[in-house]
């Protein structure tokens, strides 16, 4: 018997148990994946129901920023004096719930209901204006329902408590019960921030005592008699322990986040003395964005009764003072400078003179358009008028006190109000013109616009940036990479500049136009109207010399273009740049393009990229990566791409085998590049940190036939510490050497040759990454980004 015949019994044996093993770990493992799978059935229903919400949420929040609404708002209520209308009542009904266990339901139910019926004829919006002392009243009703359940029933409601508090709120209370409930509500769960609440309640005559019973967790005083506003306000930061604290009226309701804003906006800087929010009314309108002081002491909410998500609205800016319905500021600091001053008691212009102090003693008041807060105005005051009279009394006790400094503010016209909104009267303006929001994954020139704008902000210009294309965007969306400081100017578009231009006529120091087809449209409005800019330097930041691109592009599909047509393409566009004061370019080649034409005042600025090199060694590396925003399939990404995987990565599949892998990584609106997909092609698509693909891939391809400008994916990958192969194009417009910082190929075998050489000779790998990370930290640091732009923006302000 042979020896293979001797072990047979053994092998069907050990077989058998590999088979059975095999079986079994099959079984446990097809278990495991049913539940896997009811689990993610599970997960995705639950997702679905919550993008759901989302999209409800996000369609209500755009229909109220693009409504019509808020501009017939003033027209409406004209004509409704006129003619004496009467109040609706299908919005009387609309809160007579009597049920508090179901008025959200309810609420809700009624409201959905009216606005469907009254889009129902001919299709168009007809939303009823809200008079809003009619609204109060409604609402009043339904609160004071609210608090009757609230007091029937057995419920304590628990205010968040820290012995060590960052926050101290400090709450005045003088009846209106009501209100105070929606007040402590919107405290409960608002920020996760260690923080005390104050409740100062001044002889309260209502169901504030029953109230106050019913409630744990707040340091509660309650006075003999009425001390009103200013007196208690003091008594409360007598008392409180927090670093910080917030004078919070009882009638506002704080809107999620509020609180957790409003400190992370005064802890930026040890200057800033106090930060207000974005005050709401019942009826859905501005309250105010901050306020202004005018040189005659009185006193303006700016953007009072218009749409409180107004782009003007929506950033970050040094006020004259904010309201103290909500303001926070620092315990030290506010007793230090001896609380509000006592001489405006029972109220009113108190913490309109903190704030002038604050800046008198070289502290900033700021603006924080994410704190926000639903406010009932007047709660307190036996009416409006009473209100009114305080107001003007101690507007002169004001006008007084602070004459000097005043003369410093505007006059009260209306068209000091864009002037007036900032309490920064020395930093020069820039309007910056692009085509869109200048997020950083879009690629195509906004990462270096949206650089372009930090540099502004850390110069200290004030900084509106406005996008010419109508991109619908929801404001997070807006401000993910885009500081809060700088105003954008969202869904205006191009069609509204010429109005915004006239509207600001003057305004601006300087204005930044960015891209051909964008100072072709400015310069239209240039040539007819000279009077709107006749102190305004007007800058044209050429991003690139598209003709050059366009030429290439074409030449590439077949088509013979003359090199007498590429110049007379070039020359039109450069041409667009008359009238402009100064011109940037990208690059020092396409500098000396406009200085061949006649032009002068061109300067050259590239782009700034931080250096982040990865940390994996040659070895622990694999695959080929490609990073860039590819928009359309005629994009030169989309090229490049397409070009790579059909001509070169199948030669580098045969040479190095049909294991590796090119990774196509970027955000993509071309169907052709998503169906390159395969095992070995993965289109990934958008990715908020690309820190892990350049620490796990080898190498990094830029095949570029056709492009203009600078190539920032170029600069960027070296950065991040990986080595490049490219083709002569880019590298001529980087100014590096093939050999030295990256490798460079025109034909695809060529191309494909270069990058297995650079793919497996770990020698040459580490020493073009060595070198090209030197040119990066040489030729890009945000140093030398920032003093180039100085110098550009300093030579050309008159």
């Amino acid at each position: 018997m042979s020896e293979q015949e001797q072990l047979q019994p053994h092998i069907e044996l050990v077989q058998t148990q590999v088979d059975f093993l095999l079986q079994s770990k099959l079984q446990s493992t097809e278990t495991q994946l049913q539940q896997t799978q009811q689990e993610l059935e599970k997960l995705q229903s639950e997702l679905s129901r919550l993008q759901g919400k989302l999209h409800l949420f996000q369609s209500i929040i755009t229909a109220m920023q693009t409504s019509k609404f808020w501009k017939l708002r003033t027209a409406w209520f004209k004509l409704k004096k006129i003619l004496r209308i009467s109040y609706p009542q299908e919005i009387v009904n609309l809160f007579a719930v009597e049920d508090n266990s179901t008025n959200a339901l309810a609420f809700s139910s009624k409201l959905k209901s009216l606005l469907s019926s009254s889009q129902s004829e001919d299709n168009k919006s007809s939303v009823m204006p809200v008079h809003l002392e009619s609204y109060k009243k409604e609402v009043s009703k339904m609160y004071l329902s609210t608090l009757k359940s609230f007091l029937y029933s057995r419920f304590i409601l628990n205010l968040p408590y820290s012995q060590n508090p960052l926050v101290t709120v400090i709450l005045i209370l003088h009846n209106r019960a009501e209100l105070t409930l929606q007040c402590l509500r919107s405290l409960c769960g608002n920020t996760s921030l260690p923080m005390e609440i104050v409740i100062i309640d001044n002889s309260s005559y209502d169901d504030t005592h029953l109230l106050l019973e019913r409630i744990e967790g707040a340091k509660v005083i309650c006075n003999k008699q009425n001390l009103h506003f200013l007196l208690a306000a003091n008594q409360g930061a007598a008392v409180a322990k927090g670093k910080y604290i917030l004078f919070l009226n009882n009638d506002a309701q704080l809107q999620p986040g509020s609180i957790d804003s409003a400190v992370k906006t005064i802890e930026m800087s040890d200057d800033i003395g106090a930060v207000g929010g974005r005050i709401i009314l019942m009826d859905g309108y501005l309250q105010e964005a901050g306020s202004i002081v005018w040189q005659d002491g009185s006193c303006l909410g700016y953007g009072r009764g218009d749409s409180p998500f107004a782009p003007m609205y929506m950033y970050k800016r040094d006020v004259d003072y904010c309201s103290g319905a909500f303001l926070l500021t620092k315990r030290e600091l506010f007793l230090q400078m001896g609380s509000f001053d006592t001489d405006y008691k029972p109220a009113y212009y108190e913490e309109t003179d903190y704030c002038l102090r604050l800046w008198q003693m070289g502290k900033r008041v700021v603006y924080d358009p994410d704190a926000v807060i639903l406010h009932y105005e007047f709660a307190s005051s036996k009416s409006s008028d009473v209100a009114i009279q305080l107001q003007a009394t101690h507007r002169e006790i004001f006008i007084k006190k602070h004459s000097k400094y005043l003369q410093e503010h505007h006059l009260e016209y209306s068209s000091s109000l864009v002037l007036a909104r900032n309490a920064n009267k020395v930093s020069p303006r820039v309007l910056f013109l692009d085509d869109r929001v200048p997020h950083s994954y879009l690629g195509s020139g906004f990462p270096r616009a949206r650089e372009i704008l930090l540099a502004l902000l850390e110069l200290k210009y004030l900084v509106t940036f406005y996008p010419l294309d109508l991109c619908q965007e929801l404001w997070d969306s807006v401000y993910q990479d885009i500081p809060k400081e700088v105003e954008v100017m969202i869904n205006y578009g191009d069609s509204k500049l010429k109005d915004f231009l006239q509207e600001r006529k003057g305004y601006y120091d300087i204005i930044i136009v960015s891209r051909p087809h964008n100072m072709r449209s400015f310069k239209s409005f240039l040539e007819k109207h000279p009077d709107w800019f006749l102190n305004t330097n007007i800058i044209y930041d050429a991003e690139a010399i598209f003709s050059i691109r366009e030429v290439a592009q074409r030449r590439l599909n077949g088509e013979k273009v003359s090199n007498s047509e590429l110049e007379n393409l070039i020359h039109k566009e450069l041409q667009l740049a008359q009238g402009a004061n100064a011109i940037i370019s990208v690059s020092d080649a396409e500098r000396q393009q406009f200085c061949k034409y006649g032009f002068k005042k061109v300067y050259s600025l590239g782009h700034t990229v931080p250096l982040t090199a990865t940390e994996n060694s040659f070895e622990k590396r694999h695959n080929i990566l490609f990073v860039g925003a590819i928009h359309d399939c005629s994009s030169p990404n989309a090229d490049s791409v397409c070009w790579f995987v059909e001509k070169i990565f199948p030669q580098i599949q045969n040479m190095l085998g049909q294991d590796i892998k090119f990774l196509i990584v970027g955000s993509n609106s071309s169907e052709k590049i998503v169906n390159l997909a395969n095992e070995n092609i993965k289109v990934i698509g958008k990715v908020e940190d690309l820190t892990d693909y350049y620490n796990q891939s080898r190498i990094f391809v830029a095949p570029t036939r056709f492009a203009a400008g600078i190539p920032f994916k170029v600069h960027h990958a070296a950065a991040f510490g990986l080595p490049i192969v490219t083709t002569s194009l880019i590298e001529s417009q980087v100014g590096w050497q093939d050999g030295v910082e990256l490798l460079a190929a025109d034909e695809p075998k060529n191309f494909a040759e270069k990058c297995v050489e650079l793919y497996t000779n770990r020698h040459l790998w580490e020493s073009i990454r060595r070198n090209a990370l030197k040119r990066v930290q040489n030729e890009c640091s945000k140093e030398s980004f920032v003093l180039a732009l100085k110098n550009i923006l300093e030579k050309n302000v008159s």
